[in-house]
């Protein structure tokens, strides 16, 4: 799958950058104070790393699973055929699935992913920390914020290039990611809405 480690650090590295937003910051406006806010979050991080740590890893829902909580289509949008697998590397396993979809001309087009990293504890450090940021930045460029979708704890982004992202931590386990391009502004947020987000939550149970 072409999202697992790339994916992973791609987040690690927008964590890393959430309170400058990158480029130029005239015009952005943050809630809270940053240092604040970085302060909050790396002490709610250490404990939920904590609390992971006393969390034993599972064997992981099938991938075969994660597909049938994929869209099948969003409108004139189609979907490629998806894509999943289920990893083992030595005393972990995780699974994930994923599809693309677009419009006939390809002006618009989504992807949304889904990931099962079975309470392996350092997978979930870069969301965690995303998470736990409670940021909201807004500019000429677009804005990007905490937020809760389907009542779990997300992140979204926009960009005014026509880029829209949300990323949602379900039932502390599973990781769903949902971008567009040329959709609109919020569209990643609303097909993570109409996603059975609560039935996914209740996959590993």
């Amino acid at each position: 799958m072409r999202r697992s480690l790339t994916f992973t650090l791609s987040i690690v590295l927008a964590a890393a950058g959430l309170p400058s937003c990158g480029g130029d910051q005239s015009g952005t406006a943050l809630t809270n104070n940053p240092l604040s806010q970085l302060t909050a979050a790396a002490n709610q991080l250490s404990k939920g790393l904590t609390d992971a740590a006393n969390r034993k890893p599972v064997p992981p829902v099938s991938y075969k699973q994660l597909i049938d909580y994929l869209p099948k289509g969003m409108g004139d949008m189609k979907g490629d055929p998806p894509k999943g697998e289920t990893t083992s590397a030595g005393q972990w396993q995780y699974s994930q699935a994923e599809a693309d979809y677009r419009n006939p001309d390809g002006s618009r087009s989504a992807n949304v992913g889904i990931f099962d990293y079975a309470h392996i504890p350092f997978l979930y450090v870069p969301f965690q920390m995303m998470l736990n940021m409670k940021v909201s930045t807004e500019s000429t460029d677009g804005y990007e914020r905490s937020a809760q979708i389907g009542g779990f704890p997300a992140y979204e982004k926009w960009s005014k290039s026509g880029e829209s992202e949300a990323i949602v931590m379900v039932g502390d386990r599973f990781i769903v990611k949902t971008s567009t391009r040329g959709v609109g502004e919020g569209s990643a947020r609303k097909i993570a809405e109409d996603l059975d987000l609560k039935g996914l939550g209740k996959a590993g149970n």
